[in-house]
């Protein structure tokens, strides 16, 4: 019996993957946990297992296509089973989309979908039988809709709208000049303050007496030669696509503030002065890896401590409502050369330091090697990013999706303050937390802060 292969699912964030690469051909004889093909996601690039023995009867997906989570990429017949080809409709099809079957439309009444989701195909006069579902017990959810959108493109009764800058719209109705007679020049064909200044230019040569002349900038000169291009695809672009949803999608906010972090300095220069004398530093630890605190692994150990004060900062937002979570489970931003990757620690607040401090580094050298798991990628509830090795002070951090908050770390500076009433030097520290303000409001995000602030002051509460 034929076995459908459709697009996994890799992580509770992922609504589609990028097809990487086919490692076998229509007519191939398969084996069940071959890999097939290999799937780009904003994480990691991942081999597709074959979930079962037999013969690639057709493949439904290109190269290069993006694909939605759960759509039909390929057919394994059993050997000797002659399988019917399914009906492709390319007629509508992007080119960057996979061709998609044919199917029997149902009754938009009968289809599991949330109010909100139903709300808003009502409004754009979407049929919910041509939207895949993602919610439980295959329900459509408003995310769902808005990616049939995103996926589908404009129609041919959307009207498109004319790109230009608020600048260039100004200058043009000041000066009656028709923004539809402009070829922008900005990205995406915008049109941008120096396409109205060169359409004035133009008009006062033909009539110069008709109008007035924008001398306000030099005449455009040749643009620069491109060095390189660096195309805004695989990893690097699904990452602007995901960090784009959040932004737009998230009511972000952000709070700063200063710690003294003297004390923090001070432990974790005498835990590694302890653990330098001890057998785990003659001795490779456990994960492999020598055994040597560093602050990010300090501080992921103090926001798990701060997040069990304060779970609403440990919860994420569907069209449900909003989950406060059970488990606290941090990511970690680590930095690529073409990406940033998340790999998380699962149930930080019931660790110990010396395990945080191995899985952070084990994590940190298999994402450069690019040799994380998906599962390593998954389930986190909140996420640090620390950019203090490279001398940034404070920063505005941007969420991950579904998580509703993530706190960005600076660097440890040296600096005169009054202390007990004395200008002395102490090291100090600049947090910098984003958060959902849907989710949480500032006063409850303010006391989270309030409580990292303080184990950060004092870390022997930590122990407490």
């Amino acid at each position: 019996m034929a076995v459908e292969l459709r697009m996994l699912q890799m992580d509770q964030t992922m609504t589609q993957g990028k097809i990487g690469k086919w490692l076998v051909n229509e007519g191939d004889t398969v084996t069940e946990g071959q890999p097939l093909l290999e799937i780009e996601t904003d994480k990691v690039v991942h081999e597709q297992e074959s979930p079962a023995d037999g013969v690639i009867a057709q493949l439904l997906a290109k190269e290069g296509s993006n694909v939605p989570v759960n759509e039909l990429l390929a057919i394994i017949a059993a050997p000797g089973e002659e399988v019917t080809r399914i009906e492709v409709d390319t007629a509508k099809q992007p080119e960057a989309q996979v061709a998609q079957p044919r199917r029997t439309v149902q009754p938009s009444a009968e289809i599991k979908a949330s109010p909100a989701a139903r709300q808003l195909a009502e409004k754009l006069a979407i049929d919910l039988a041509a939207v895949t579902p993602s919610g439980p017990g295959g329900r459509i959810l408003e995310s769902d809709v808005q990616r049939y959108i995103d996926l589908r493109g404009p129609v041919a009764s959307e009207p498109q709208r004319l790109k230009a800058s608020p600048l260039a719209r100004r200058l043009a109705k000041e000066h009656g000049i028709d923004l539809t007679s402009i070829a922008g020049s900005g990205p995406d064909g915008r049109i941008v303050r120096d396409d109205v200044l060169q359409r004035s230019r133009e008009r006062q040569a033909s009539t110069p007496r008709a109008g007035v002349y924008l001398e306000t900038a030099p005449a455009p000169t040749t643009p620069p030669e491109t060095a390189q291009v660096l195309p805004m695809s695989g990893i690097r672009g699904i990452i602007a696509e995901r960090m784009t949803m959040s932004v737009q999608t998230n009511a972000n906010v952000t709070l700063h503030t200063e710690v003294d972090a003297t004390e923090l300095v001070q432990l974790r220069s005498l835990l590694n002065e302890k653990l330098a004398t001890r057998d785990v530093r003659q001795a490779p630890h456990k994960w492999g890896i020598s055994l040597r605190l560093t602050y990010t692994e300090l501080l992921v150990k103090v926001v798990a401590h701060a997040l069990r004060a304060h779970p609403r900062l440990n919860a994420t937002l569907t069209d449900e409502g909003i989950h406060l979570l059970t488990e606290i489970n941090i990511g970690v931003a680590v930095a690529l050369e073409d990406g940033l990757v998340v790999p998380v620690i699962r149930n930080v607040d019931r660790q110990g330091l010396s395990a945080i401090s191995a899985q952070v580094k084990e994590f940190a050298e298999k994402a450069r090697k690019n040799q994380l798991t998906p599962g390593e990628l998954q389930g986190g509830t909140f996420t640090v990013t620390n950019l203090g090795n490279f001398g940034v002070d404070g920063f505005t951090p941007i969420i991950n999706p579904p998580e509703c908050a993530i706190l960005g770390v600076g660097r440890i500076l040296k600096k005169p303050v009054v202390h007990e009433d004395e200008i002395v030097p102490r090291s100090m520290l600049t947090l910098s937390l984003t958060f959902d303000h849907r989710v949480v409001d500032g006063a409850p995000a303010a006391q989270f802060l309030q409580t990292v602030a303080g184990y950060i002051e004092a870390p022997y509460l930590l122990l407490v």
